[in-house]
């Protein structure tokens, strides 16, 4: 053996660290999740049997803002109960099903729809949210408490950017 072989097993011996160990090492990755573009996030949504709560936090605020974001979701949520767009006693989880209701009072409260009498005088609550938003056209028929799948939050979505821009959902693009 030659020598600088013998002085790396005697070092390796000695320290029980391997000689290679104490060369420059190259970073470590960031361990930050990367940013998810927001046709990747679309698809992923698209694709779920149930959308959560989170999604249509983070879909509604995009809605609102015009942009997408990858804040974290209690950012999210603080952003839209102090826009008023959600209820900040609701104590509703990221991972909690998103029901029909609960996505038809944030719509209509991001869109700023004020409804039909009922809601003019008794205010607004997922039911007749639910209603309105039936009547505008920006969601399928149902109940308040009927689960919301991946395709569906996309759609009201969609819908929802439609009514924004054009104020109703009559469009060539659907």
């Amino acid at each position: 053996m030659s020598r600088f072989r013998l002085a790396a097993l005697a070092a390796v011996l000695v320290t029980g660290v391997p000689l290679f160990a104490l060369q420059d090492k190259p970073e470590a990755p960031n361990k930050e999740k990367p940013k998810e573009s927001r046709t990747a996030y679309l698809r992923r949504i698209f694709e779920k049997d149930r959308a959560s709560y989170g999604d249509a936090c983070r879909a509604v605020l995009s809605v609102i803002k015009d942009e997408h974001s990858d804040a974290d979701f209690a950012a999210v949520s603080g952003d839209l109960a102090g826009r008023g767009a959600v209820l900040a006693d609701w104590g509703l989880q990221e991972s909690s099903l998103l029901t029909k209701g609960t996505l038809a009072y944030m719509v209509c409260k991001a869109l700023d729809i004020k409804g039909g009498v009922t809601m003019r005088l008794f205010g607004i609550n997922r039911r007749y949210a639910l209603r309105e938003c039936v009547h505008l056209r920006l969601m399928a028929g149902g109940t308040t408490d009927e689960y919301v799948t991946g395709r569906e939050l996309i759609d009201v979505i969609t819908n929802a950017l439609i009514y924004k821009e054009q104020g109703h959902t009559d469009s060539q693009y659907k």
